[in-house]
């Protein structure tokens, strides 16, 4: 794999790591309904990926929950419940200081909504902040990885050849869609093996 001029990080379940089913019982418990509810009405139907592709707003979102249960419950409190499931992967600040030091630019492509970005930002991880430009989310783009549009704006923000850019994902569907780009890949497992990559490109 030839040296990159550009290099893409996913974010969930690469920077941060996440738990849906945690997600699903925290808003189960503000909804006031069993978290297989909750699995059904956002996880198994269009909702979410509405959500994460900037369609309705986070404010819709609630309310469309609200409307098939049939009772209201505090927006904020809903958000902050679906949101608050991240932990940061600090295996894998070694891998941004190498680049760092390499001076290879790295960006952020991530499919998410407005929610758990600003829920993220608010917690200042240090994998997160300060290293990333730019960032390109699923919800400001309205479209979605694996969906080709995604990749080509994020190829005109990287301001490099596509076939310069490399790009990590924990998902096999959103690596495919990157190679379909012309993009370097690598699908995402672990820390120490994404470093032996970058390591290579001294």
């Amino acid at each position: 794999m030839q040296r990159p001029d550009f290099v893409y990080f996913d974010l969930g379940n690469v920077l941060c790591f996440f738990d849906h089913e945690l997600s699903a019982r925290q808003m189960a418990e503000v909804a006031f309904c069993d978290p297989a509810t909750i699995r059904r009405l956002v996880f198994e139907t269009d909702l979410e990926h509405r959500y994460e592709t900037g369609l309705i707003t986070g404010d819709e979102f609630v309310a469309e929950i609200a409307n098939h249960l049939d009772h209201s419950f505090s927006a904020e409190q809903m958000l902050e419940a679906a949101s608050a499931i991240f932990h940061p992967n600090l295996e894998i600040l070694p891998v941004l200081e190498r680049l760092r030091e390499l001076r290879i630019p790295m960006g952020l492509l991530s499919n998410t909504n407005q929610a758990h970005w600003g829920w993220i930002r608010r917690q200042n991880y240090p994998v997160v902040e300060g290293w990333f430009d730019p960032i390109v989310l699923s919800y400001e783009v309205k479209a979605m990885k694996p969906a080709r549009t995604i990749y080509d704006f994020a190829t005109q923000r990287a301001g490099v050849p596509a076939d310069r850019i490399f790009f990590t994902d924990d998902r096999l569907d959103n690596i495919d869609g990157a190679k379909a780009a012309s993009w370097q890949v690598a699908q995402f497992y672990d820390a120490a093996s994404l470093l032996r990559i970058v390591q290579s490109w001294s």
